[in-house]
């Protein structure tokens, strides 16, 4: 929920499941109240300090730890998938080098994935003055525990635009070729799935400064950039203190409690006290003090930050189903970059994107599997995506064009690591229109077996999920245990 944006009440979806006004009893109508609350009596208070969280209640979040999450992961700009997945040996080595050309990264530079003729990008497993024969890291350490799917091949097999926007849009909206579709495809989930855990406010959540397609249509979505930016500033005073200097001087959030104790259970009264106290409780929640387990390390920026937000309010079991994560600047027309591994002084863009999403996910998997709550990582999924990949041939500023076919990742305690899919192959007669690499793996064949093995969403509720997606078929990137 954005703050004024209308969309489909809750109970909408509530009805569609079949549980309709029995959720009352499960705390997800008093989840709405707060919403609604927050979304009409407080709009003016709240415009442009969304929270993107729930709040901890004890009473209400026992019975939860066993649900399983879903993080879709958008690398908005088209990733060059051939650029961070390359070929290391064999006969697709050959048509690399031959069509990358200057591009073509030297295996001597490249992180050999053992029992594979494939390799990553250095950066995805060290940083730039680490030579590709050092101690691996992130999602190279991932790969070599088992940790980490590549599905080779992904994208829209039936669909073609070399739009950002319109390939965004149908990727998003989970019906490649139409951008109309009212709802996302995560909103459509929630819809269709059964036995969700009620969440204290919401089972949704989108990182992103404005709202994920994916999550179009939906009440039950939170969008913020950043939930420690949360707090109302409506008022004369602060927000968190109390000046003892002044008399009867109180912190904002001392006030608000007592603006909805009159008698009477009126909803709004009801929507305001529930929202006072989950206000209250994401003051406690110190985002900056947080310190994750296991020694992970995130990476400094917004994308650090938000996995690291992210990981916090895992932890806090308030009935998180899913949540969103965008990470763009992929979009690499000119510069995309040659790495030097070993040298610690040569600029990489390409590179340091590789670095910051690969140390963002390493430090989100070090930090749930190593919690005091036991290995949350076996019941979190992460999948990792883009609109499209980009033209095997470079062009002539240094970069790669919009393309078609592509990679996608996975990682997880429940995923079975390993190259997945089939690669298309890059000889003449295999190219994609005789410039892309093309698609053999429909991208919502990875999404709906999340969905279906980790999430236990019915195959028979795949439809409504993604009208016209034909036939279910796995490709053994998730575990079922």
């Amino acid at each position: 929920m954005e703050i004024g944006q209308s969309q489909r009440p809750l109970h909408a979806v509530a009805a569609a499941r079949g549980r309709g006004a029995d959720h009352d009893a499960a705390g997800v109508l008093p989840a709405m109240r707060r919403r609604a609350f927050l979304q009409g009596c407080c709009a003016a208070a709240l415009a442009g300090a969304v929270p993107l969280t729930t709040f901890w209640r004890p009473a209400a979040a026992a019975g939860r730890t066993s649900n399983d999450v879903i993080v879709y992961v958008f690398l908005r700009g088209g990733i060059d998938g051939l650029h961070l997945v390359v070929p290391y040996a064999g006969v697709e080595r050959g048509h690399y080098e031959l069509l990358r050309d200057n591009m073509a990264i030297p295996e001597s530079n490249l992180r050999a994935l053992a029992g594979t003729n494939w390799a990553l990008h250095p950066r995805a497993g060290g940083g730039p003055g680490d030579g590709v024969g050092s101690p691996p890291k992130w999602l190279h350490r991932l790969w070599d525990e088992g940790r980490l799917a590549i599905v080779q091949g992904s994208g829209m097999p039936q669909h073609l635009s070399r739009s950002h926007f319109d390939a965004q849009a149908w990727i998003d909206l989970g019906t490649p070729g139409d951008k109309s579709t009212p709802d996302g495809w995560l909103t459509r989930y929630l819809a269709a799935a059964d036995g969700l855990p009620s969440a204290d406010i919401a089972p949704v959540f989108g990182f992103s400064d404005t709202r994920p397609m994916s999550l179009m249509g939906s009440t039950a979505a939170l969008t913020v950039a950043s939930p420690e930016s949360f707090r109302i500033d409506g008022f004369h005073w602060s927000w968190n203190e109390t000046n003892p200097d002044l008399a009867g001087h109180q912190a904002a959030h001392r006030r608000l409690d007592a603006l909805w104790s009159g008698g009477g259970a009126s909803p709004l009264l009801q929507a305001g006290r529930d929202t006072a106290d989950a206000l209250e409780q994401m003051r406690e929640m110190d985002f900056d003090g947080y310190l994750p387990e296991g020694g992970a390390a995130y990476p400094g920026g917004t994308l650090g930050d938000q996995f690291r937000s992210l990981a916090q309010l895992i932890k806090q079991d308030m009935g998180i189903v899913a949540a969103t994560v965008d990470y763009g600047g992929w979009d690499t027309h000119a510069g995309q970059g040659m790495p030097q591994p070993g040298n610690a002084n040569h600029y990489d863009y390409y590179g340091i994107r590789v670095e910051e999403l690969s140390r963002a996910l390493d430090a989100f998997y070090t930090d749930l599997s190593a919690s005091s709550q036991g290995n949350l990582m076996n019941r979190v999924n992460v999948v990792v995506l883009s609109e499209f990949g980009r033209k095997v041939r470079p062009n002539d500023a240094g970069g790669t064009d919009h393309g078609h076919g592509n990679v996608m990742l996975a990682l997880g305690g429940r995923v079975n690591g390993g190259m997945h899919g089939n690669f298309p192959g890059l000889d003449a007669g295999s190219l994609f229109e005789g410039q892309d690499l093309a698609t053999t793996t429909d991208y919502r064949q990875v999404l709906a077996e999340v969905l279906v093995r980790r999430m236990g969403l019915a195959p028979g509720q795949l439809e409504a999920v993604f009208p016209e997606f034909g036939s279910y078929s796995p490709l053994g990137v998730f575990s079922t245990a």
